[in-house]
């Protein structure tokens, strides 16, 4: 049964672009099949929006897991909550159940499009002193905040601050993997406890790295995902 086919259904951060995915996918076995989900650079981009894509991609598919990466794991969660058919898994990777940070919550007003344009210029900076900026890092980050207008950064953010799954862990049928960082610093370590407050009988398996860990370290993340599948595949 480890070697039979599953679907892992890919859901993005705050870029929304997906290919921050391709140094994990590129890391899975070739049984792990992934369907990648990109969001609109512009448009409507509430969760409310969002959620029709992740439905679509994961209707009709049989042993299927749902990963949602940062800002993705509301989406994760709700979509679960419908219990489609063929759901096997959940798997939340340096994400939350509500706003992350809630004692700037308040704030979202603040969150607007000029702020938002030094995003690639943070990230890098952030990188550097974190110790895990290099030229390919630097690379794909600038082509990957090159997709995404400020404008959508800055409301997404605002949705981030705003949100609120805590009910859909209760509605999830399938079990539930937290992938974490150990130097996670933009969803801080807290947030874990609050899903394991909703969701009790997640596992949580904890990786080195940043939180864009599953970039940073794709082997390790691969295994933790891998590991997750089949232990689900052989209950």
């Amino acid at each position: 049964m480890a070697d039979a086919s599953v679907d892992v259904v890919l859901l993005p951060g705050l870029d929304g672009t997906g290919m921050l995915f391709e140094p994990l996918v590129a890391a899975l076995p070739p049984w792990v099949r992934t369907t990648v989900v990109s969001y609109p650079p512009t448009g409507p981009t509430t969760y409310a929006d969002l959620l029709p894509r992740v439905r679509d991609a994961v209707a009709s598919r049989q042993n299927v897991f749902i990963l949602g990466w940062s800002f993705s794991g509301p989406l994760a969660l709700q979509a679960a909550s419908e219990a489609p058919p063929g759901l096997r898994g959940v798997i939340l990777c340096a994400s939350f159940v509500r706003a992350p940070w809630p004692v700037i919550g308040t704030f979202g007003f603040m969150a607007v499009a000029p702020l938002f344009a030094l995003v690639p210029t943070i990230s890098q900076t952030k990188a550097l002193l974190g110790g895990y900026s290099s030229r390919e890092f630097r690379r794909e980050m600038r082509a990957v905040w090159s997709q995404v207008p400020s404008t959508t950064l800055a409301a997404r953010v605002r949705e981030v601050l705003l949100a609120d799954a805590r009910a859909a862990p209760a509605a999830c049928p399938a079990p539930v993997l937290y992938l974490a960082g150990t130097r996670d610093f933009v969803v801080p370590r807290r947030n874990v406890a609050d899903v394991l407050r909703y969701a009790p009988s997640t596992c949580v398996t904890t990786i080195d790295g940043p939180h864009l860990a599953m970039m940073t370290n794709p082997v390790a993340a691969a295994a933790a995902v891998v590991d997750f599948i089949r232990q689900q595949k052989s209950a």
